[in-house]
């Protein structure tokens, strides 16, 4: 019976296993098959061809032009990683660029491909330049000169986050560049040329990007004692059992099992008259959320002239709405908040009511990344159509390559 048992167990792990390599394989997607170049496109200047696996780009000194080999679609918000190798010359992984006529080819960002200590640097063609230089001292430890490095960039709105071999390189917060465009590897005019690119991949998080945080059937994802219910279309249901009241009963708050760094936070939700409940966010201890994350209101207080940091849509500890935007009693609210880095945006039945740097109130000291929970006041509840889609995604690691002879 004990071997019988084991069996099954060793067979369930490995089940478990596939899945999760599945899944793991679902989150990035090739831009590159590896035999051609099916989905780029060659710009005058320099030559480009498909070697041992790799998209290899060869330009001499007389050629004046910039040569590309840029990408036929465009691309918003990705995560995209690669590998490259620079035997010579100066080159660059451009992104949200956009086609222009001239020796350069592009406008718009790159992220610098070199063996000098710029690379991983952000340079903006056709705009302001360099806009964010790489530290030469991490340079100098990470970076391996003419051996295959892996790089990574991260857009997501107006955030770019620039990697290699897992270190972040440079970074721009809120910026004020291109938001969509194509990517495009470079050949540097004036300059002999050889650089080779290979495993190109994207997770794409424009198309979208959200998943729903409960399954339709129970509350696998999610701890609590309180009495929380699955009900028909998916709505979670907060029905009190008697003698259930108090907001320091965390244990009954509807708790994720997982930690969130950045992301934005959909949902719907309604109560009854004088309902009280709060979404809780990056908690760092699920048995005291007040004192260890924040809260985004939820509370019966539509057409209140005079409101604050405890009303609807308040953020509690920092500041009240900008607008009383909560509907009455009864009725379906939606909640759309983000959380990147510091700033916190919250946008209540299509209007906007807060938007401010965390770091910049007596919640500072909070973690920037936590659980997520729904509050358990003891009073009827229903959440519905709560969907996620994080934003900090890290690349996968890279795996060490020898050196090409």
């Amino acid at each position: 019976m004990h071997r019988q048992i084991a069996i099954v167990l060793v067979l369930v792990l490995v089940v478990l296993a596939a899945a999760d390599i599945a899944r793991a394989a679902e989150e990035f997607k090739p831009l590159f098959d590896g035999k051609t170049l099916k989905g780029w496109k060659a710009l005058p200047g320099g030559q480009w061809v498909v070697k041992d696996g790799a998209i290899v780009g060869t330009s001499v000194k007389s050629e004046r032009r910039h040569g590309l080999l840029a990408s036929e679609a465009e691309y918003t918000d990705f995560v995209v990683q690669f590998k490259f190798r620079v035997i010579k010359g100066d080159s660059g992984f451009y992104f949200r660029s956009e086609k222009v006529k001239g020796a350069v080819g592009v406008n718009g960002f790159q992220m610098e491909i070199d063996n000098s200590k710029e690379v991983g640097g952000l340079y903006e063609t056709g705009g302001r330049a360099w806009t964010k230089r790489p530290d030469p001292k991490l340079i100098k430890k990470i970076y391996k000169s003419g051996e295959w490095n892996q790089g990574s960039i991260t857009a997501i709105g107006k955030n770019v986050t620039v990697r290699i071999n897992g270190e972040i390189t440079s970074e721009l917060k809120n910026d004020k560049g291109r938001l969509k465009g194509h990517f495009a590897m470079q050949l540097h005019g004036g300059m002999d040329m050889e650089v080779m690119f290979k495993d190109i991949e994207i997770r794409d998080m424009s198309a979208d990007g959200f998943r729903p945080m409960f399954n339709g059937k129970d509350l696998t994802g999610w701890k609590t004692t309180g009495n929380w219910k699955v009900k028909e279309g998916n709505i979670i249901a907060l029905e009190p059992r008697p003698g259930e009241h108090g907001w320091t009963r965390y244990h009954a708050y509807l708790t994720t099992d997982r930690k969130y760094k950045d992301f934005i936070l959909d949902l719907e939700f309604k109560f009854k008259k004088r309902g009280n409940s709060g979404v809780f966010l990056r908690v760092g201890d699920p048995k005291s959320q007040v004192n260890s994350g924040f809260e985004v209101q939820i509370l019966d207080t539509h057409g209140k002239k005079k409101f604050g940091a405890h009303d609807c849509g308040g953020v509690i500890g920092t500041s009240g709405p900008s607008k009383m935007m909560v509907k009455p009693a009864g009725e379906w609210n939606r909640y759309v908040i983000s959380v990147i880095g510091s700033q916190l945006k919250v946008n209540l039945n299509g209007e906007q009511i807060q938007d401010f740097d965390l770091s910049k109130t007596k919640l500072k000291n909070r973690p920037l990344s936590g659980y997520i929970g729904f509050q358990d006041e003891g009073k009827y509840l229903w959440y519905r159509n709560v969907r996620i889609k994080e934003l900090n995604v890290e690349t996968k690691p890279a795996k060490p390559e020898a050196p090409k002879k």
